[in-house]
């Protein structure tokens, strides 16, 4: 008699609409992986249901209080639970119910390592004094969130800042699995010859932390400071907000051809796009861990990205080893530059787009991250 599955449930303490979109990334693409390894799978979230849900998906939605009750969990009768929920204080009592329902359990943690921003904050001395307090407050709770974890999935950047910080230490630093996020394993390379192509993926409206500015700045830069014959094309991936297609419209004639918006697009075609391309730019201001780098890094392309050291932390990491480049400043100019050099080391041969597959995708396709964290999955 062949042994039952395993009972291995996803959990995201927030009630996104569970369509088609949320089953290609994070907790939604664990809930069908762990399927295809052969376990029994479904994604967990509070109510209310969305209108978007879909009607046919391995869904269970329940009260938020349900989440942090431990009986209920154990009614569930799992093997393990994957819970996203960004090292949140507020979601505690659902790691603390896990825990105490004896279930393994796994938090992915996907911030980047800045674990003291309450302090960059401006104010005189008593706003100071008020940070201080509110971010050791935050710190101590977060470690509270994630020491309920059997295994923490993150990135060695996040690894590095839980070691070194007091509130988090070993104890924490101890739990980390590398990790960085969950890439959906149509994202591979592809018997497709490299072109003389940038791509850069976002969700432009969200200006502040995407920087659209900073990218039409950068590649004012680069293509104003690069000859014609050097040039790269650059194709836009995401909904361009007005200033952009304004922008776009009153470049230079010589320019104008090189840059493409490209509007959104399904994952095929940006897996095509990142085959195709030299690399991804990343222009934001924070990011936890960028999927589309990771996308880019599984199809072969490089990364380029400002020098941000905490809080593009995770991005860094993933130009080391022939991965990409970092611009010397966090400037347009220097990024524009950054571009002109990871462009020079692909034409000095100094780039290989199957080595740069193959390093990333076992850190990031859930078929091998995911046996790593719940063992006997996928036997």
């Amino acid at each position: 008699m062949s042994a039952k599955p395993p009972r291995i449930f996803t959990c995201t303490p927030f009630s996104f609409p569970a369509d088609g979109y949320f089953f290609t990334r994070d907790t939604g693409l664990l809930c069908r992986s762990l399927q295809a390894l052969g376990a029994e799978s479904r994604a967990v979230m509070p109510l209310p249901a969305r209108e978007d849900d879909l009607p046919d998906a391995p869904l269970v939605r329940v009260p938020l209080r349900r989440l942090k009750s431990a009986a209920w969990w154990r009614a569930q009768k799992l093997d393990g639970v994957m819970l996203y929920s960004w090292g949140d204080p507020r979601y505690t009592g659902v790691a603390r119910a896990v825990h105490r329902a004896g279930i393994r359990l796994v938090i992915h943690y996907d911030a980047n390592c800045e674990l003291h921003g309450h302090l960059q904050r401006p104010g005189g001395a008593a706003k100071r004094l008020f940070n201080r307090v509110k971010d050791t407050l935050i710190n101590r709770m977060r470690a509270v969130h994630l020491g309920y974890a059997d295994a923490i999935t993150t990135t060695p950047s996040n690894r590095d800042a839980f070691l070194h910080d007091p509130a988090y230490g070993e104890r924490i630093a101890a739990k980390c699995v590398e990790m960085p996020c969950p890439v959906s394993p149509v994202f591979r390379r592809m018997d497709i010859e490299k072109e003389r192509l940038f791509v850069a993926v976002g969700k432009w409206s969200d200006v502040v932390n995407k920087r659209p500015e900073m990218l039409m700045a950068t590649l004012d830069a680069y293509y104003a400071s690069t000859d014609a014959a050097e040039m790269c094309d650059t194709e836009v991936y995401g909904i361009p907000t007005p200033e952009m297609e304004a922008w776009h419209a009153a470049l230079p004639p010589h320019v104008q051809p090189h840059v493409h918006l490209m509007g959104n697009v399904d994952h095929a075609t940006l897996c095509r796009a990142y085959n195709r391309a030299r690399a991804c730019l990343c222009t934001s201001y924070a990011e936890g861990t960028h999927n589309a780098s990771l996308e880019a890094h599984c199809c072969g392309a490089a990364v380029v990205c400002p020098n941000r050291p905490v809080l593009l932390c995770n991005v860094i990491w993933y130009t080391q080893d022939g991965g990409g480049t970092v611009s010397a400043e966090d400037t347009p100019p220097s990024l524009g530059a950054a571009l002109q050099a990871e462009s020079a080391a692909w034409d000095a041969g100094l780039r290989n787009p199957g080595c740069i597959a193959a390093a990333w995708r076992p850190k990031v396709l859930p078929e091998c991250t995911l046996p790593k964290l719940f063992p006997g999955l996928g036997n």
